[in-house]
């Protein structure tokens, strides 16, 4: 068997690093934590609705497709069940 090789501890040369993206530790102050806080809660919000909605799309189009009484009583329920206090959660949020 051969030796394992023997590589420096430092490297010779060091790759030019930039400053990391985002805030500085600086600008890190509890307004702008409440300010992530909140955008995280408006994009959650948006999220959720957007779900429910591709979520609501296949169920609709399965009750328009043949519809029957009671697939559209089911599609109906769905989206005031659903989708409905999703809106209003938008809404809400802004």
């Amino acid at each position: 068997m051969s030796e394992p090789v023997q590589f420096p501890q430092q490297p010779k040369f060091q790759p030019v690093m930039d400053e990391p993206a985002g805030p500085r530790e600086a600008d890190v102050t509890p307004s702008f934590i409440t300010m992530a806080r909140s955008i995280a809660a408006v994009c959650a919000s948006r999220m959720l609705l957007l779900l429910g909605v591709l979520i609501a799309a296949p169920i609709w189009w399965y009750a328009v497709y043949e519809p029957t009484p009671f697939r559209i009583a089911a599609a109906t329920a769905f989206s005031v069940v659903t989708i409905f206090p999703l809106t209003a959660l938008y809404w809400r949020r802004g």
